[in-house]
């Protein structure tokens, strides 16, 4: 029997000592951590499970929560941590982890006004700042090695209580095989899914020996509707709603972080903006974007092609501002308000872009126009666009468009445009079978008529430089027609309904050249605006001058039918004046709805010289036994002048002067009031005449003329000769 010595005894006992103490090491430090962790950090921690493997060196944390600092929800907690330490590498001085593996990490971030939930864990640095140049220069580096990390079954959810904004990212898996100081490279996989239906793969590789790495990342259908929160700052926006597909390959240095590559391709699914009031802005089914090459540092930017399919877009116009405007707000305000640091041509010179190609397919814009008196709605469907190679040294980027117009008509064209030089702009364009009637609410709100039918087709040719605008417009309408006159008070004061009938032809065509030129150096030039006013200008001069295109349809000189010629106290029709009135019904018979006005002019004093003097002449033979002759007007004056016999007559007259002519004392003689009686009765019978003879002899309906009566006191010179001014309206 082996006899215990005291040294024995005492080694034994301190081995049985340090037995316990190991065993019971774990629960130790679980109670201890559980009882003192919000005294010592300020926050409570819970720690199921703690076990110590001494064998392996090696420690199993199970059940762990670090508390928010309210102390009743949790901020951290992990369901197991397992960490193995190779304790032999610490012969040979470098620090060695053969494995990490942390299960069911659960983390909930939160920020507000204030800064984030763990502030209070981050330790303010009060630290002085530390002289370089007292650090040893030969200081050791120190040598460590991490094997085996892997991170299963991670959830971190990010609540942003200043945005309202809730970010959840669900079944993390990180895997990195290794970290060493002399380890040449490193891989790491990284997995996590994120909202309902987003998956993110990122797979890295790390070369320590160039210090490069290169980044593979891969989303599939990430849900973007959390992320409105943010395009709110640049865009008042409601709702935002997409699925993400990207894969990228990200290349870059270690040592200076904008000298970055990007490549690969993005797809945005069954995309969708609403503006702040709800109201859809702009989908599309799918945009497809493949990046070529994407250098940040050096400001290179080229992208392959870009595809969107099914694009709609809401376009709404108010009194006040476009939806365009409205939403993009923030934008326009920031720019207006901010300096250029960099002009113009540094900015281009440092700057490259290209974009191969950009196509748009099953496009659809609608379009709304609030500002008239009843609202206007269009659609453009079956969008076709093309965009040729984009890049601000290619002068002539080429586009070719297609569309279908709302109510069955097409447009198509094609076009070249530069962004280095906006003026130079070349297009080539037609539309066909465009029906009109669908643009009554502006007909309505210039003119107060509805457009009741009609149908364009329209051919365009426009060319500009910096200098000079050409902009050929070839148009042509068929059966078109206007309503009754609605109540719209807005009406503009352009003869715009007469100009267009008057347009048509006998096979109720309208055809027309319009012509515009311009020189975009001037203040007030706009393409726009010029093709506007050469239109407007063109009908109002239409409308004003109508008799040219009244007298080629029916084969007549214009200036036949613009006045009837006659002479001073004439009283009957003439030939020429007949011959005038016939051609003005065949006038209406083609166009039935003109109205013709006919306006008396004639000098009133040199008109009531003759009647009186044809008064005297008449007194004159009923108060002699010569014969009565009938003397006509033109020779009237020299008959009054030369017959010495009319003379004496008139001489001899209580009221006459012998200083005064012979005209002035016919004048006298009969007195003002009976010339003007007389001069009254030939005015209504010059009127009758005409009248009369429309109606009664050319069977004229009479609601396509009137009779107007002309200020005759206040005519020119030049109107003060004897005619009817004649003047086209519509009915």
């Amino acid at each position: 029997m082996m006899k215990l010595t005291k040294g024995k005894i005492i080694i034994g006992s301190i081995a049985i000592v340090l037995f316990f103490i190991f065993l019971m090491l774990s629960a130790i430090v679980r109670y201890w951590v559980n009882k003192n962790s919000e005294e010592r950090i300020g926050r409570k921690i819970e720690i199921s499970e703690l076990h110590f493997n001494y064998a392996k060196v090696s420690a199993r944390v199970k059940g762990f929560k670090l508390y928010e600092l309210d102390g009743n929800s949790s901020f951290v907690s992990f369901e197991e941590l397992y960490v193995n330490i190779n304790p032999w590498k610490l012969l040979s001085g470098e620090y060695s982890v053969s494995e990490i593996y942390l299960d069911g990490l659960n983390a909930s971030v939160i920020k507000n006004l204030e800064g984030f939930n763990f502030n209070d864990l981050i330790k303010e640095d009060n630290s002085q700042a530390i002289d370089s140049t007292n650090l040893k220069e030969d200081k050791e580096l120190v040598k460590f090695e991490i094997r085996n990390i892997k991170i299963k079954n991670g959830h971190v959810n990010y609540l942003d209580h200043e945005k309202d904004n809730n970010i959840d990212l669900k079944d993390i898996n990180i895997e990195l095989p290794l970290i060493a100081w002399n380890n040449d490279k490193s891989e790491m996989g990284v997995n996590f899914s994120m909202g309902q239906t987003g998956e993110v793969h990122i797979n890295a590789d790390v070369d320590h020996s160039i210090q490069r790495y290169t980044i593979n990342l891969g989303v599939r259908s990430l849900d973007i509707s959390p992320f409105v929160v943010y395009l709110k700052d640049y865009m008042l926006v409601s709702e935002l709603e997409g699925y993400l597909d990207t894969h990228l390959t990200i290349d870059g240095s270690m040592n200076d972080f904008m000298d970055v590559c990007v490549k690969g391709n993005t797809t945005l699914n069954d995309f969708s903006v609403s503006d702040a009031d709800g109201k859809p802005f702009i989908a599309a089914k799918s945009t497809k974007v493949n990046l070529d090459s994407l250098h940040i540092g050096s400001s290179y930017y080229k992208i392959g092609a870009v595809d969107i399919d099914s694009m709609v877009m809401n376009a709404s116009l108010y009194p006040e501002i476009s939806n365009f405007e409205k939403i993009f707000q923030p934008v326009l305000v920031s720019d207006s308000t901010s300096e250029d640091t960099l002009d113009k041509e540094e900015l281009e010179s440092v700057l490259f872009y290209r974009i191969d190609t950009i196509s748009l397919s099953k496009g659809v814009v609608r379009f709304t126009d609030h500002t008239l008196n009843r609202k206007f709605v269009y659609d453009l469907n079956d969008i076709q666009i093309n965009i040729g190679t984009v890049n601000p040294e290619n002068l002539k980027i080429p586009v070719t468009y297609s569309m279908n117009l709302n109510g069955g008509g097409k447009s198509s064209g094609s076009a070249f445009f530069s962004l280095k030089d906006v003026t130079q702009f070349n297009m080539r364009g037609k539309v066909e079978k465009l029906d009109l009637m669908s643009f009554s609410p502006y007909t309505e709100f210039y003119i107060a008529r509805p457009i009741t039918q009609g149908e364009l087709t329209y051919d365009c040719s426009l060319e500009m430089t910096s200098v000079s605008l050409k902009n050929m417009n070839k148009i042509n309408v068929s059966e078109f027609d206007f309503g009754n006159k609605t109540k719209d008070s807005n009406a503009i004061k352009a003869p715009v309904r007469l100009a267009l009938y008057l347009l048509k032809d006998q096979n109720d065509q309208i055809k027309f050249d319009l012509p515009v030129f311009g020189n975009p150096k001037d203040p007030e030039f706009g393409i726009g605006k010029i093709i506007w006013k050469t239109f407007m200008n063109f009908l109002v001069k239409t409308a004003s001058k109508p008799f040219g295109l009244l007298g080629n349809l029916v084969g007549s000189n214009p200036e036949s039918i613009e006045k009837i010629p006659f002479h001073f106290s004439q009283d009957s029709l003439d030939a020429a004046q007949i011959n005038t009135l016939e051609t003005i019904t065949d006038i209406l018979k083609k166009k039935p709805d003109l109205k013709f006005s006919f306006s008396q002019e004639t000098n009133i004093v040199e008109e009531k010289i003759l009647l009186a003097v044809r008064e005297c002449a008449n007194r004159f033979f009923q108060s002699t036994a010569m014969e009565e002759r009938i003397i006509p007007n033109l020779q009237l004056m020299e008959w009054a002048n030369s017959s010495p016999e009319f003379r004496t007559y008139i001489f001899n007259q209580d009221k006459s002067n012998a200083e005064q002519s012979i005209q002035d004392n016919c004048a006298a003689i009969i007195g003002e009031q009976e010339i003007s009686i007389l001069f009254d009765k030939l005015y209504d019978k010059r009127n009758n005449m005409v009248s009369n003879y429309l109606i009664n002899s050319l069977l004229v309906n009479i609601k396509a003329f009137e009779m107007k009566k002309a200020d005759l006191r206040n005519l020119s010179e030049e109107q003060r000769t004897p005619n009817f001014r004649i003047e086209v309206s519509l009915q």
